[in-house]
């Protein structure tokens, strides 16, 4: 069967689901959401996943222009107004979303809630056609084939499946970057006081150790950036060894760990893709870019790349432009590569200075946090390039446009 549309994505995750919305404000294109998986029903009473994001303002304010903010369970979102990052006690940088005039500095979510809240308003969109549960099996420009046989053809496609995105390999777009020789353990921990609705970190000599807030003061989910050694062996010890070392790394500041989530760990790398575009192809979200999971920026530039593609797309088919040409996508590509690498860039150095243990650079780290937390000008500096505000912003992300 040949089915035909203006835009086909492969990906309703996150970001491929989120692209799907906002390009379907455009009511003549015809949009196709392929993904792989079923979208699952989520229990309102489910324990909470493993794999959270921390959204900034500009992805709120995105989800919130899609009208999608309002269809998130409240009870699985949890604003943090706090953030405090040390690496002893004696220098301790200290965030307020009041100092930033903001009610909070962003929002934690999991990955699943976000995914499923956008797939459920993909079904009610009469644009938009839900493909799943199928895989494409080849690609050539312009064309899709997937495993149900059916034959896609499509203006544009866009890759948003992901780190090891199939299309992307399939287009021949190589890859530049490095494997950190880490994973990411995660997992959800209990303490015996409340989590003050602060995000908090801790630099170790291998990495960060990140408590998440989550909607339950007593309940935080746990990222710690380990050597891979590392990490396999914190994943095989017991619930209690695994809490006694967690303890000891995160000096107590909650009081007692007394209950730890089952766990699990991923491997950290940068890659970036030598381009994001081809002839009617278009790369966003992990396809395109992976990071440091050292701020939690991951899903929010992802959001970005989303955004800014779909405004672009809209612009030119208003214009009675090709969507999927080189002069239309080039816009994208110039907007969010250049913010993509320097987001990247600037985890990767900070993952650097913070692991090194070079005297003089552990010196001028300590001087440093100490005096960024002296200067709330520098604070905020810091914040807003965190909260992804920072070169040519989307309108999507932009709170003026629903004023």
């Amino acid at each position: 069967m040949n089915t035909h549309y203006d835009i086909a994505i492969v990906g309703g995750g996150m970001v491929g689901a989120t692209l799907a919305l906002a390009l379907s404000q455009h009511a003549a294109f015809r949009i196709a959401l392929i993904e792989a998986n079923a979208p699952a029903t989520l229990s309102p009473d489910a324990p909470y996943d493993l794999r959270v994001s921390a959204l900034t303002r500009s992805s709120e304010v995105i989800l919130q222009n899609l009208n999608i903010w309002s269809q998130l369970p409240t009870q699985r979102l949890s604003a943090f107004t706090d953030m405090r990052v040390w690496e002893t006690s004696a220098s301790e940088l200290h965030f307020n979303s009041a100092d930033m005039g903001e009610p909070w500095l962003g929002h934690l979510l999991e990955n699943r809630v976000l995914q499923q809240t956008c797939l459920t308003a993909c079904k009610q969109k009469s644009n938009i056609d839900l493909i799943s549960p199928v895989k494409p099996v080849s690609y050539e420009p312009h064309e899709l084939t997937l495993d149900n046989g059916q034959h896609i053809h499509a203006q544009l496609i866009v890759a948003a499946d992901g780190a090891q995105s199939l299309l992307r390999e399939w287009s021949g777009i190589a890859q530049k970057g490095w494997a950190y020789q880490q994973k990411g353990l995660v997992c959800t921990v209990t303490t015996q006081h409340s989590h003050q609705h602060t995000a908090w970190q801790r630099f170790l000599t291998e990495g960060p150790l990140a408590f998440l807030p989550l909607p339950d003061v007593h309940q935080s989910s746990i990222v710690w950036s380990l050597n891979t050694d590392t990490a396999d062996r914190l994943l095989d010890v017991s619930d209690k060894a695994f809490i006694d070392e967690l303890n000891d790394a995160f000096e107590h500041k909650l009081g007692q760990i007394t209950a730890v989530s089952k766990r699990a760990a991923f491997p950290l790398q940068l890659r970036h893709a030598e381009a994001y575009i081809q002839p009617g192809l278009a790369l966003v979200g992990d396809a395109a870019h992976t990071i440091h999971p050292l701020a939690g920026q991951g899903v929010n530039i992802g959001l970005l790349d989303a955004a800014t593609l779909s405004e672009v797309v809209i612009h030119a088919a208003s214009h009675g432009r090709d969507i999927g040409s080189l002069h239309t996508l080039h816009k994208y590509q110039r907007q969010r590569r250049a913010d993509n690498v320097l987001m990247q860039l600037s985890m990767d150095m900070l993952k650097r200075v913070f692991t090194s243990q070079l005297t003089p650079i552990k010196w001028v780290r300590q001087a440093g946090l100490k005096h960024v937390n002296s200067s709330t000008w520098l604070k905020n500096v810091f914040m807003q390039q965190a909260a992804s505000r920072r070169f040519a912003q989307p309108t999507l992300s932009k709170p003026s446009i629903t004023d």
